[in-house]
């Protein structure tokens, strides 16, 4: 009888511990999966709209004062996601049927690529700058790392495509906006309607970015992988979707359309072998594939301006039909 107590004793420990150590590893699960979501999927733009002016008036080379020499409207576009999107059209003042879509990263602005929208006025482009989902005046609720931002993209070339029916059009993109751009050149090849695109420092899959994120944090003892897995699952029951189904360098392998990639060397972000690998997939000839020494993420385009446009206008002359 004794002994038929204990064993039922230690059977009832046994349960308790087991269910303790499942309800801590579920819970662990979650709090990692969240945090994981909280600083990718669900983060959020870093600057507050009602801060915008005043944080990109301070800035040392002074965009908006600089944009102030062109001519440029606001407005709001559809697009097919359901929501409209926060656009802006700057006008060259050398007159053009040429636009660049510079297409900004995860939690930034559309002002914060105003510097390489210089770049591309100054040498006879219209400008077409925009706020990706989640930011803005832009609609959704979750950035999405290309798989619905390639949609509203799409919107903003219709526009340009209406506006200048004739005109060259070419996409400009950073990090998460490089990403998206990648992503929406296998939208673009049936039509074509975008004529060249620029990705610096795209990656390749979503899966590698969120592992480097992980990384970059140092978190002791537990591993990535397995803090990957509670991300990628929250993120499927959050919003939808995983990350195998994010993989910029698959919409590459049926395009015709020019394709130039910039990465910095020194990225810790989205590693340089992202870009090796969507230029690898590329399947034809009018590609490029610049590394730039020592630059950081995004980095190039400060680091080495003038040959950064250079690269940019040559490869344009030398690979599109005008």
């Amino acid at each position: 009888m004794n002994k038929l107590m204990k064993r039922r004793s230690l059977k009832k420990i046994l349960s308790i511990i087991i269910s303790v150590v499942l309800v801590l590893f579920i819970g662990l699960s979650y709090v990692l999966g969240r945090l994981v979501y909280k600083g990718s999927v669900g983060s959020s733009q870093k600057i507050k709209n009602e801060d915008v002016v005043e944080v990109f008036s301070k800035e040392e080379d002074k965009p908006l004062y600089e944009l102030e020499k062109y001519k440029h409207e606001k407005f709001m576009i559809p697009s097919s996601n359901g929501y409209d999107v926060e656009t802006m059209f700057i006008k060259s003042n050398i007159e053009t049927n040429k636009t660049i879509i510079i297409v900004h990263g995860i939690e930034t602005y559309y002002f914060k690529w105003l510097k390489t929208a210089f770049g591309y006025l100054e040498n006879g482009y219209n400008v077409v700058i925009y706020n990706q989902r989640h930011t803005g005046n832009t609609g959704g609720k979750d950035f999405t790392f290309g798989l619905y931002e390639r949609y509203d993209l799409d919107a903003a070339v219709n526009f340009v495509k209406n506006k200048f029916p004739k005109g060259m059009i070419g996409v400009h993109g950073y990090s998460m906006g490089a990403a998206t751009a990648t992503m929406h050149t296998e939208l673009n090849e049936k039509k074509k309607k975008v004529d060249f695109y620029i990705l610096d420092s795209p990656y390749s899959e979503m899966a590698d970015a969120v592992r480097l994120g992980i990384e970059a944090e140092n978190i002791p003892l537990i591993p990535t992988s397995y803090i990957a897995s509670c991300g990628n699952l929250y993120t499927k029951i959050f919003s939808g979707f995983t990350y195998d189904e994010i993989k910029p360098y698959e919409a590459v392998k049926n395009i015709s359309v020019p394709v130039m990639l910039i990465h910095g060397t020194a990225d810790t972000v989205c590693a340089p072998n992202n870009s090796t690998k969507i230029y690898e997939t590329i399947p034809h000839n009018k590609k490029e594939l610049w590394f730039i020494e020592g630059s950081k993420h995004v980095k190039g385009v400060d680091d080495v301006k003038k040959e950064y446009f250079k690269r940019i206008f040559n490869f344009i002359n030398k690979n599109v039909e005008i």
